[in-house]
């Protein structure tokens, strides 16, 4: 089993060095707003078309995590364990890929490649952050599609809106492809809010 834990933003790599992305955060900032959605609209209550999340905010639990990803794919460690090798080939192909630049100097090349494997545990552990999102925001698609969810509607601010843009993502790109909107509203009790609504 492979542990999520936060390791910081994207980050550039070249013969120039190292250069951190802060506007494209580590996913697990949105790991545990993801899961608390998914917990939310999967109950035995009536079933809705429409949920209304608010957020109480929890230090984050990696057994619950896997338990809670375990109940929606039973394989699901497996399919972590094979994404997360792919991503240790991609790791690979960008250093043959970078051996293979001829307009490059051999010390611009050794640079590069040594940057690359410097950086390495570092993206390895952002890898297994977004597999694990990507699951979540998965199964919270299935629940849509399954429960016939028409509207989600959060707390507003950037974490939700990551959130909620990724959901949105995946309804209109899965199967079957569903028509989906996250907008910004005012709720009845006069907060900003996110909503996002499937047509």
């Amino acid at each position: 089993m492979l542990k999520v834990k936060y390791v910081g933003p994207h980050v550039d790599i070249s013969q120039h060095g190292v250069s951190y992305k802060k506007d494209k955060e580590d996913k697990y900032v949105y790991l545990m707003v993801a899961l608390e959605i998914l917990k939310d609209i999967d109950n035995d209550y009536e079933q809705q078309t429409s949920y209304s999340h608010c957020f109480t905010p929890h230090s984050f639990d990696e057994a619950t995590l896997h338990m809670i990803l375990q109940s929606y794919e039973s394989d699901v460690e497996k399919h972590v364990e094979q994404e997360y090798e792919n991503y240790q080939e991609k790791i690979k192909h960008e250093i043959n890929f970078v051996q293979g630049l001829s307009h490059l100097k051999d010390i611009e090349k050794e640079v590069w490649i040594k940057n690359i494997e410097l950086m390495k545990a570092y993206r390895l552990q952002r890898a297994i952050n977004k597999i694990y999102y990507e699951h979540c925001i998965e199964n919270i698609r299935k629940l849509f599609v399954h429960k016939h969810i028409k509207e989600l509607m959060t707390p507003f601010n950037k974490d939700f809106f990551h959130v909620m843009n990724s959901l949105k993502g995946v309804l209109i790109t899965g199967k079957p492809s569903l028509d989906a909107t996250v907008v910004e509203e005012i709720n009845k009790d006069n907060e900003m809010c996110i909503v996002l609504r499937v047509r």
